[in-house]
């Protein structure tokens, strides 16, 4: 109960009787003072009962207000840890902010300097990819000058094949002639030839050389199984027996690659068709072909 609670309740009980007194001296005066007293007296005693429900009421409140009061302090007391907790927690992200924050700061100058770096490195690269384009057209031109030259040596090969046949086939006619005459005169000419016989003993220059033969070359037109025909025939210089080289291009300047042998067994007039034989690839229309003797790796 409250201070003013007190004084209002002691007040009231003053009153109260202050004013029964007043009332049984008035009525003392008359001819029913007595009746008029116990009037009064029961009025008072009631104001009285009045009086003790006000204060136990006044009692009940103040209980329950002090029980309200010890609630708010218990409320107020693990709001306040709560506070605590929440200020705890609240420093703590403070510091992990801050660290994080020196770790982005960190990361961010390690991505410049990488950035820096990989600049440079991509540099370097395009440098190294000028560098390497340049190689590759000389490579490039160092092979077809290669190609070239490899065909220009087996194109000679094959001409002094052909003029050591003749040269072979010279001395065996000078010496069935020799065999068969009992001698030459010594300025005996030799056909074909600038030699002359002197003693008995043929003296023999080769002749011309004669020019090489030119490549022939064609299409796969066909396959089935290990048959193949192509798009050349006799009126190319195509011959029974022949034997072309089948290849395939990889792009406009690739490396031609082998992909097997095909042997001629049918010869037409433009046409012309055999087994293939050491294949080392799918052979498919469209693969080009050459000649053996005159195939050096280039269309």
């Amino acid at each position: 109960m409250s201070v003013l609670t007190k004084v209002l309740v002691t007040l009231l009980t003053f009153l109260a009787v202050a004013l029964s007194m007043l009332v049984v001296a008035a009525f003392a005066q008359q001819e029913n003072w007595k009746a008029s007293a116990e009037d009064w007296q029961q009025a008072a005693m009631a104001e009285q009962a009045k009086a003790r429900q006000v204060a136990a009421n006044a009692a009940l409140e103040k209980s329950r207000y002090l029980d309200e009061r010890r609630a708010d302090a218990q409320a107020i007391s693990e709001l306040q840890v709560q506070l605590n907790d929440a200020q705890g927690q609240v420093g703590d992200l403070k510091r992990a902010a801050r660290e994080l924050e020196n770790k982005l700061s960190v990361e961010q100058g390690q991505v410049t300097s990488t950035s820096e770096a990989i600049k440079l490195i991509q540099a370097d690269l395009n440098r190294e990819r000028e560098f390497s384009a340049k190689l590759a057209g000389r490579n490039s031109e160092l092979e077809r000058g290669n190609i070239d030259l490899t065909d220009r040596v087996k194109e000679l090969t094959t001409n002094v094949e052909m003029a050591r046949a003749q040269v072979r086939a010279l001395q065996q006619q000078i010496a069935s002639a020799v065999d068969q005459g009992g001698g030459l005169t010594p300025a005996t000419q030799i056909p074909g030839g600038t030699g002359i016989v002197e003693g008995g003993v043929p003296s023999v220059t080769a002749p011309a050389m004669a020019p090489a033969s030119l490549p022939i070359r064609a299409e796969v037109t066909s396959v089935q199984d290990n048959l193949a025909s192509i798009s050349v025939g006799s009126a190319d210089g195509v011959a029974h027996g022949m034997a072309f080289l089948i290849y395939r291009r990889s792009g406009e300047q690739g490396r031609p690659q082998y992909l097997g042998t095909l042997k001629i067994t049918r010869v037409e007039s433009n046409e012309s068709a055999g087994l293939i034989e050491q294949s080392e690839g799918d052979i498919r229309p469209g693969d080009l072909a050459r000649d053996e003797a005159s195939f050096a790796m280039r269309g």
